[in-house]
């Protein structure tokens, strides 16, 4: 976790990373008064949180999301800034995203867009286009149910001050960009969605994206519904005009042709010739991508990375990792742990961090006198113990006396360690200024219970210290 986030907001603790782009970074969050309740929450990352346009883009999608209700858009919950860092808190999507359906019949899948449809026709009631609708932005929650998320440079008609974007910017993601948007992005309206919609039930319907072919869906499937057909070309209609209008009227045409007896035939089976084989080659909405039951394909190149070439390669090849890891390769990365050089250790503490079970815990815990790998084994052992409750029998091996090591702060303070709290408390005085820091970052991740006292404690010496330091305690 970068130092630079917080490690908790308010009562809600920041846990592991889930994913990131280009401008922000996602973590699972715990509220510790709400166990039941997945939340995930989204960082403007430290290095673009200095320009101002981005930063009010970013709130502002977390005030949009908060003024908006509908079952198939993401709930926010609250967003903010942690000292100089913008966040969203929301609701935690965890069941991939729209691109697994790539494929599937014409039927099912629009069932599943229908309601897509339905949300963003009330978003854009209430004066808000999207803009940048695309496979990776319609995530699955638990229950199986899409959802539209990142509304990041939406458009929203509340009033001219929030419309941040320039005249001259382009807003949308190529392949699904409506044509009038690579124009003025400001002068568009809902149907610059339903077109991206459009664009999406296309790709995952036909197997090859619109902006590549441009034919109607027959010419690229053989035996394509031919009502579905007409629809799919009006939506996608390069004049606005001449569009499919709205979001409620392409719902409309979808739910008849969903009760025709076209559809009939369309509802459990892809359209002939769409073979399991074409699952492999690339499109815009689905990057080519090894099978998630072979983890030695899909994880094994990340290790051969580690073993070769410059810091920065190894760094991408350990961040890839975690972000490769799925919760069935446990087996295969510890495999992986036991014959790994010293340099590859770490990254593949970090990787059972974010998926390993107990079974995880004996062997990270050995790492702990490894200087290779002992703080990402410390971390993803902490990680771990709060999600199998086991916080006793990992703090038992974490304790030393006093404060002890520092790498070892992170980990004790994230497993509410009393007596940790009590030796930070009777050796502040003895640490120097970047310690400080360093054990008000871990502080942080102290349980709300335990981390209000300190940070009580400690008010005096804030006030009188100010600066970062003080902006850190802050955060507390």
């Amino acid at each position: 976790m970068n130092l630079l986030l917080p490690r908790a907001i308010g009562g809600v603790r920041v846990m592991e990373r889930l994913g990131e782009g280009g401008m922000a970074v996602v973590h699972r969050a715990v509220d510790p008064h709400r166990p039941g309740l997945g939340l995930a929450v989204k960082f403007l990352r430290p290095e673009t949180a200095s320009n101002p346009e981005v930063v009010v883009r970013f709130l502002r999608e977390g005030e949009v999301l908060k003024r908006l209700s509908h079952p198939n858009l993401v709930r926010v919950f609250d967003f903010g800034r942690a000292g100089a860092v913008p966040w969203i808190l929301m609701e935690l999507l965890p069941g991939g995203d729209v691109r697994r359906c790539w494929g599937e019949a014409p039927a099912r899948l629009l069932r599943r867009l229908v309601p897509v449809a339905d949300a963003l026709a009330a978003a854009h009631r209430a004066g808000v286009v999207h803009r940048d609708l695309k496979p990776s932005n319609l995530l699955f929650d638990e229950g199986g149910h899409l959802k539209v998320t990142d509304f990041g440079v939406c458009l929203w008609e509340a009033g001219e001050g929030t419309r941040v974007t320039r005249s001259q910017m382009v807003v949308g993601t190529l392949g699904y960009m409506a044509p009038e948007q690579h124009g003025d992005p400001r002068r568009v309206d809902g149907r610059c969605d339903v077109f991206a919609l459009g664009a999406i039930a296309f790709e995952f319907t036909t197997g090859k994206a619109w902006s590549q072919v441009q034919l109607p869906p027959a010419a690229v499937r053989p035996g394509f519904p031919p009502k579905l057909a007409r629809i799919l070309i009006q939506a996608l209609a390069p004049d606005p005009a001449r569009r499919i209008p709205s979001m409620e009227a392409l719902a409309a045409a979808w739910l008849d042709w969903l009760e025709s007896a076209e559809a009939a035939g369309w509802g459990d089976q892809p359209l002939p010739g769409f073979n399991p084989g074409e699952l492999e080659q690339e499109t815009v909405a689905r990057p080519l991508t090894r099978t998630e039951e072979d983890p030695q394909e899909r994880l094994g190149p990340y290790l051969d990375g580690l073993r070769t070439g410059g810091v920065g390669s190894r760094r991408a090849a350990a961040e890839g990792l975690v972000r490769a890891a799925l919760p069935g390769d446990e087996a295969w990365l510890l495999q992986a742990l036991a014959q790994a050089p010293e340099a590859s250790r770490f990254a593949i503490c970090a990787a059972l961090g974010a998926i390993g079970t107990a079974a995880s815990l004996a062997p990270l815990l050995a790492l702990l006198e490894d200087p290779f790998a002992q703080r990402e084994g410390a971390e993803a052992a902490s990680l771990i113990a709060l999600r199998e409750d086991r916080q006793e029998e990992v703090l038992a091996a974490l304790r030393e006396p006093g404060l002890g090591s520092a790498w070892r702060w992170v980990p004790r303070a994230r497993l509410g360690d009393g007596a940790w709290v009590q030796a930070l408390l009777e050796g502040w005085d003895r640490l120097s200024a970047p310690q400080h820091l360093q054990a008000l970052d871990a502080a942080g991740l102290l349980p709300p219970g335990a981390r209000a006292p300190l940070k009580e404690a400690l008010r005096a010496w804030a006030l009188r210290t100010g600066g970062q330091a003080y902006k850190v305690w802050e955060g507390l």
